[in-house]
Parts: C-alpha cells; structure tokens; sequence
C-alpha cells in the first residue's frame, strides 16, 4: 500500500458530530484519512480474505493501494 491511513484531524466541532453518532448508533466510529477505496475483490480473494479473519481473529478490510 503506498498511502498509511492515518486518524483524521478533526476539530472540537467535528470530534462532538462522531461522539453523538457513536451514541446513536451504539458504535465505535473511527474517522481515516485519506479517504480509502475499497477494494473490488473477486470471490476467490474475498473468501481467502474471510478465512484470514477467522484464523487470526480479527476484522480486516481490504483497500485499493
């Protein structure tokens, strides 16, 4: 991957808009910079994405590079 994602910096009004959301949605929300695409996987590479994450326990997602 040639860019790391990084926390994105965000100011007192944007830190209070994540904490509401996060309490709306009953979630842990984390804002990235830049901003990741996603990558396509095929079937194949998804399910060897799926059988790494239970291997090792964790979630993992795949972006374009």
């Amino acid at each position: 991957m040639s860019a790391s994602l990084s926390p994105a910096p965000l100011d007192t009004t944007a830190l209070n808009e994540i904490k509401h959301l996060e309490e709306e949605i009953g979630s842990v929300v984390v804002a990235l910079e830049p901003m990741p695409a996603y990558a396509n996987l095929d079937n194949d590479q998804l399910q060897r994405l799926r059988e790494t994450e239970q291997r090792l326990g964790v979630v993992m997602v795949a972006y374009d590079s």
